[in-house]
């Protein structure tokens, strides 16, 4: 049963890490391009009793206006409408902008590939009893 369990963990780490590979490949094969972009609304969401929020923000980038929600939720509606922010996405695909977070995205990639590291180790016996 354990064997079951820690199979399956691997696979979720497994199948985590391509998901985030995969989204990512663009963004490392082309080069940036960096973009201000204006907050224009919000999209709010319920998140365990309470409201969260994501900045919709617009932009213009290869001849074209687009609008992007950003994919991090917080409590208040921050940063307010108006506001001017630089946003970053591959060359060819401005449907990808976002802000720039790479220490949050090194961190994620570094946790899934612990535990990745720590669910081997154990199975492998060289961990735990």
């Amino acid at each position: 049963m354990e064997l079951y369990l820690l199979l399956a963990g691997q696979a979720l780490c497994l199948f985590s890490l391509w998901v985030l590979a995969r989204r990512d490949f663009v963004r490392l094969t082309r080069p940036p391009v960096r973009v201000e972009a204006e907050v224009t609304g919000y999209r709010s969401t319920w998140n365990e009793g309470s409201r969260s929020y994501a900045p919709v923000y617009r932009f213009t980038s290869e001849g074209a206006e687009h609008e992007v929600v950003e994919a991090v939720y917080s409590g208040p509606e921050y940063p307010p409408r108006g506001t001017m922010v630089v946003l970053r996405h591959p060359a060819g695909c401005p449907e990808l902008a976002q802000v720039p977070r790479p220490l949050m995205w090194l961190a994620v990639y570094g946790l899934l590939v612990f535990l990745e590291g720590m669910l081997l180790a154990k199975m492998m016996g060289w961990i735990g009893s």
